[in-house]
């Protein structure tokens, strides 16, 4: 069975009902006493997203236990994810003063900081809830592990902020923990509560930390390749703070622009001049960077692919598949 679609919802159909029944949960059953928190929080689950992450769960759920419905326990798992992930972004929104994010206002433009600030710490708590709930010490322990990575990933790229003494090894553990962490624990989670063999949990597990580095390639090339339209936040936004990121990283090592780069970077640092922003985004579209960049990203999907052969055939798996081709050819 084989899934070929660029549409993002004939991929997911197979889970589409679960994540119908997440979204409900999330607006419905997330519920502080407090009424403006309640607001805020309804609003930014409304929003909706991809819900990549839990459609990951609920996929690998199906495609490792085919005969079960998804169980309360799978429900949990995907609801920490999505939690996780959405508090994580709401906080990256204040800390890079972003007013816009998927094409809409983003809280911290809506709400004053200090209660934004406290909508993230709500839904990192749920999550915390959740895991208590849930009361399986690996998967505790996995998601323990992750926000530690999605604190110390944020911290490592403020420090780095325009610095173009960067090395692969910086980059590749960075880009992991603030993104790729939390996709790889959605990934093998649910293996790891079917007490799966060792050798699917891994295969899930290299699946999904493949999957993740992948992923914030693609966002990095996207930041230059991209338009605000399309990406529903500013163009150039990484570049605007300092972020140093792959295709910068593989201009940088290219002679013929390295040196006007460093200099291009350090007065960024100083001053926003938009024509220097453009200036930089022309210099790599007619480098190899972002050919190389993608050429990175394609072997860590096929990494990806070859890791899930284990699994059974099936048409989640097929879906997943599916999924990795969208992830690495979207535009947004």
């Amino acid at each position: 069975m084989q899934v070929k679609s660029q549409n993002l919802s004939e991929i997911l159909l197979p889970v589409q009902a679960e994540i119908n029944t997440l979204d409900s949960r999330l607006i419905n059953e997330i519920s502080p006493s407090s009424r403006a928190l309640c607001t805020i929080l309804q609003e930014i689950f409304k929003a909706g997203g991809k819900r990549l992450r839990p459609a990951l769960t609920f996929l690998f759920a199906k495609a490792l236990q085919p005969s079960k419905p998804v169980s309360e326990p799978i429900y949990l798992i995907s609801e920490i994810s999505e939690l996780i992930h959405t508090a994580s972004l709401v906080h990256d929104d204040i800390i890079d003063n972003s007013f816009l994010r998927r094409g809409k206002p983003t809280a911290n433009s809506k709400w004053d900081n200090a209660i934004t600030v406290i909508s993230g710490d709500f839904m990192f708590a749920r999550a915390a809830v959740n895991l208590g709930k849930l009361g399986v010490n690996e998967i505790t322990s996995l998601f323990a592990q992750v926000l530690e990575d999605l604190c110390d990933g944020e911290i490592r790229q403020v420090e780095k902020k325009f610095s173009t003494d960067l090395d692969w090894d910086y980059y590749y553990s960075k880009s992991h923990k603030k993104t790729g962490s939390l996709i790889q624990a959605a990934c093998v989670a649910p293996a790891i509560y079917y007490q799966c063999d060792p050798a699917v949990i891994q295969s899930c597990l290299v699946f999904g930390k493949n999957l993740g580095l992948a992923f914030q390639i693609i966002d990095d090339i996207l930041d230059f390749n991209s338009t605000t339209e399309v990406m529903g936040k500013p163009a150039l936004c990484d570049l605007r703070e300092g972020n140093i990121t792959i295709p910068l990283l593989y201009a940088l090592e290219d002679s013929r622009y390295s040196v006007e780069l460093k200099q291009k970077i350090e007065l960024l640092s100083n001053s926003l001049d938009i024509s220097v922003l453009e200036e930089v985004s022309i210099m790599l579209k007619e480098s190899s960077a972002i050919d190389k960049s993608f050429q990175k990203a394609q072997e860590l999907i096929n990494t990806a692919i070859e890791a899930i052969n284990i699994l059974p055939e099936s048409l989640e798996k097929s879906s997943l598949l599916a999924l990795v081709d969208f992830i690495i050819s979207r535009d947004q």
